[in-house]
C-alpha cells in the first residue's frame, strides 16, 4: 500500500520508498516525510533536489516540517526532500548513469522499466504526485555559483489550472513570476491531472552563512504563505507585492560563447531584481591562459535581472545572466 493511501491519525511519519538495487549492491530508496494534521484539508506535496546540486531548498523543507503543529494543521504535507539521491551524492545536476535521459526534471511521469532517472520519477509519481492537491517543486542556483529569484508556472497549463498555479506562485511572493515551458517536469504531469503547481527558483549554494540563512528563511516564509492560502495553517498569506510576470518570449539570457574565467559585475543577492539598461556590461570572460579579456557580456534588452552568476570558471553556453524584458512583461 502506498503511504499516502493510508488513513493515519495526526502526527509525523517517515517512509523509505524502494526504487531498485544498484550495481554496487546498495538499495536505491527515496525518503518521504508526511505530516498529518488533526483537521481535514488538502495534501500539499513538496519536492526538492530534483537537480542534485540544488541542495539549499531541502534545509528550508526541514525547517518547515519542524515548524508544523499537527494539532492546528489542516490536511497534510508530504515531502520528498531528496528527489535524486544519486545526483545529490556527487553534487551534480543530473543522474550519473550510463545512458538515456538523466535530467529528472525532464522525465516525469517516469517509467518503472526505464533507466535509473525514469525509475525514480516513476516512484515519485506513484507515491507523491498522484496523491496531492497542490505541488511545490523547489529549485535554486546550483554548481557553478548561479543565483536565482523567481517562481515558475507552466505556460501551457489549462486556463483554470494556470490561474490556480498563478495564485500559488503569487502567494510564495518572489518578485518575478515566469510562465515557462515545463515539458517533462513534475509540474507538467500534475497540471495534466488538474493539480496546480508552483516551481520556485530561489537562492543558491555555498553562498555564505548570511545570504544562505536569508534565502532559507525566505523559502520557508513562501511555503508557509502557500499553506495559509490553502487554508492549511491559521495565519494570513504574505501580502501580495508588486510582481513581474513574464513569458518565455520575454526571457533573454546572456551566456558566454567561449570558455574562461567569468568576471561577474552582478554577483550578490541584492543584484537580483535590478533594472538593467540594454548595453550594460554584465561581465567579461578572461582567457585562463593568455589572461586577456576575450568576451564582454552585454545586456541585449532593457529589463530586470532574475538570475546571475558569481565570478568563476565557465564554458561556452554556461548559464550566466538572464533578463525579463521590461517592454513585454506585465506588472501584477
Amino acid at each position: 500500500m502506498k503511504p499516502l493511501t493510508r488513513k493515519e491519525g495526526p502526527g509525523r511519519e517517515y517512509f523509505r520508498l524502494d526504487v531498485t538495487k544498484l550495481a554496487s549492491g546498495a538499495d536505491l530508496r527515496l525518503g518521504l516525510h508526511v505530516v498529518t494534521g488533526a483537521k481535514p484539508g488538502p495534501t500539499l506535496g513538496i519536492l526538492t533536489t530534483v537537480h542534485g546540486d540544488e541542495t539549499m531548498a531541502l534545509i528550508a523543507v526541514r525547517d518547515l516540517l519542524n515548524s508544523l503543529d499537527v494539532a492546528t494543521l489542516s490536511g497534510r504535507v508530504a515531502a520528498i526532500p531528496v528527489a535524486n539521491p544519486l545526483a545529490v551524492s556527487v553534487f551534480n545536476r543530473q543522474t550519473p548513469e550510463q545512458h538515456g535521459k538523466t535530467d529528472l526534471h525532464e522525465v516525469f511521469p517516469g517509467n518503472q522499466d526505464g533507466n535509473l532517472t525514469q525509475r525514480m520519477a516513476s516512484v515519485i509519481t506513484a507515491n507523491l504526485l498522484d496523491h496531492v492537491d497542490a505541488l511545490i517543486d523547489i529549485h535554486c542556483g546550483g554548481l557553478g555559483g548561479r543565483l536565482q529569484s523567481r517562481t515558475d508556472l507552466d505556460a501551457s497549463a489549462p486556463s483554470d489550472v494556470y490561474e490556480a498555479s498563478l495564485r500559488l506562485c503569487r502567494a510564495f511572493n518572489t518578485s518575478f513570476l515566469h510562465a515557462n515551458n515545463l515539458t517533462g517536469t513534475a509540474a507538467r504531469y500534475c497540471n495534466g491531472r488538474g493539480i496546480p503547481t508552483a516551481n520556485p527558483e530561489i537562492g543558491g549554494v555555498y553562498l555564505g552563512p548570511q545570504a544562505e540563512a536569508a534565502y532559507v528563511a525566505e523559502a520557508v516564509a513562501g511555503l508557509q504563505s502557500i499553506m495559509a492560502s490553502l487554508g492549511m495553517i491559521a495565519t494570513n498569506p504574505r501580502p501580495e507585492k508588486k510582481q513581474l510576470l513574464f513569458g518565455v518570449k520575454s526571457r533573454f539570457e546572456v551566456n558566454p560563447s567561449v570558455g574562461g574565467f567569468l568576471q561577474s559585475n552582478f554577483s550578490t543577492p541584492p543584484d537580483l531584481g535590478r533594472r538593467i539598461e540594454k548595453g550594460t556590461k554584465l561581465g567579461e570572460v578572461i582567457d585562463l591562459y593568455s589572461l586577456e579579456v576575450i568576451e564582454e557580456l552585454l545586456a541585449t534588452v532593457t529589463g530586470y535581472l532574475f538570475f546571475s552568476r558569481y565570478s568563476g570558471v565557465v564554458d561556452a553556453g554556461t548559464k550566466a545572466f538572464a533578463l525579463a524584458e521590461e517592454a513585454t512583461s506585465t506588472w501584477l
